[in-house]
């Protein structure tokens, strides 16, 4: 059984992160293959700069009456516990490695036929702990190990790499034996600045048949029911505006994400106001819910894959381009919204055709599994 090596970015307590992962392993597990995800995190912060933070916070609490909470990495995993519950037991996943040194060596320790990076925005320097290691630097000339990129995103249609990182990425890029991207503009962004060819493919959350996301939450009990509302960037007029199409659709609204994030450190008072509600109960709220307001990529997936009526708000900062990239093709433009305080509310009640959708999605997905078929050989 050959063995492959998955490189996606730090997964983090992301629900969306974590889902694109746990459903690219099951997809190549499924083709007969042994799969593990690479863990390459963040380096650690020294423990002189953890010292020095500590040190200001408390004379920063001690001439103030709102207190900033100091979390411990206990506490820190007791708001995760359900989150990484999930990934001991769905995700086969490596030990963490923090430097390229680490990586280097688990990569000639452990002997992987094949080496896949992505999904997600494996390709966004911004937010990489090293852009070099997801073109596979520490494999440089390697040819006894396949290397392919499967949905890697850039995450926008603008080119954030500079000169320097373009050069290099560019010569690290044709070493790949095949190479897809996960936006339609990316194709573009990969003839231009890498010289290489690309294809289109889906991401690897919409290889799954919704039954097997549902036998993962099979034992949970019911939740609310309503409209759903997963929007990762809360502010007042998003929240004015979950309200508003909660009530013009007559719906209670209700969320599955903690009361408080662990940035809010202002006045603490409950560690459980910070817990992260386990996957399968988010996975449930999409299954549930009778209308579905995101601004997550991830969240605008699951939305289509339990067939639900949506919109989706574009988050330009995380990344447009994705959005518009899946959306277009499946014929669902008309449920993306870029302004929260100016959008058609004749929408809301427009029936989406999900068989029409569904008959695109197929195509894609056809498309995107003899990719992987192809190249893995």
């Amino acid at each position: 059984m050959k063995k492959i090596a998955i490189l996606t970015q730090p997964i983090g307590f992301n629900y969306g992160g974590i889902i694109q992962n746990y459903a690219l392993q099951f997809t190549l597990k499924k083709m007969g293959y042994e799969v593990e995800t690479i863990a390459r995190e963040y380096e650690k912060v020294s423990r002189i700069k953890l010292l020095l933070h500590k040190a200001k916070i408390a004379i920063l609490n001690s001439s103030s009456n709102d207190k900033i909470k100091i979390f411990s990495d206990d506490e820190k995993n007791y708001t995760a516990s359900e989150v990484l519950r999930f990934l001991k037991d769905k995700i086969s996943i490596s030990e963490k490695l923090y430097t390229d040194n680490d990586i280097s060596t688990y990569f000639k320790t452990n002997k992987f036929d094949i080496v896949v990076v992505g999904s997600d925005q494996t390709w966004r320097p911004k937010y990489s702990p090293n852009i070099y290691n997801y073109f596979l630097d520490f494999l440089i000339n390697d040819k006894t190990i396949i290397k392919i990129a499967y949905a890697s995103s850039f995450g926008t249609d603008q080119w954030e790499f500079d000169e320097e990182e373009t050069k290099k990425c560019s010569e690290l890029a044709k070493e790949f034996n095949a190479i897809s991207v996960r936006e339609k503009p990316a194709i573009n962004l990969c003839d231009i600045y890498l010289k290489v060819k690309a294809d289109w493919v889906l991401d690897p959350t919409l290889l799954l048949e919704k039954e097997e996301y549902i036998s993962l939450f099979k034992e949970e009990k019911n939740i609310n029911v309503g409209m759903f509302n997963y929007v990762l960037d809360q502010d007042v007029a998003k929240q004015n505006f979950i309200k508003e199409i909660a009530s013009t659709l007559n719906l209670k609204h209700f969320n599955c994400q903690p009361k408080r994030s662990l940035t809010d450190k202002l006045n603490f008072t409950n560690i459980d106001d910070y817990k992260f509600p386990s996957l399968e109960k988010w996975l449930k709220s999409f299954h549930d819910a009778e209308f579905i307001v995101t601004d997550s990529f991830h969240g605008t997936v699951f939305s289509i894959i339990f067939k639900k009526p949506f919109i989706s708000i574009i988050n330009e900062d995380r990344g447009a381009s994705r959005f518009y990239s899946l959306l277009n093709a499946l014929g669902l433009e008309d449920r993306l919204i870029t302004d929260v305080n100016n959008f058609d509310a004749e929408i809301l009640q427009k029936p989406i055709n999900y068989d029409s959708v569904n008959n695109k999605l197929e195509d894609l997905k056809k498309s995107s599994y003899e990719f992987l078929e192809k190249n893995l050989k």
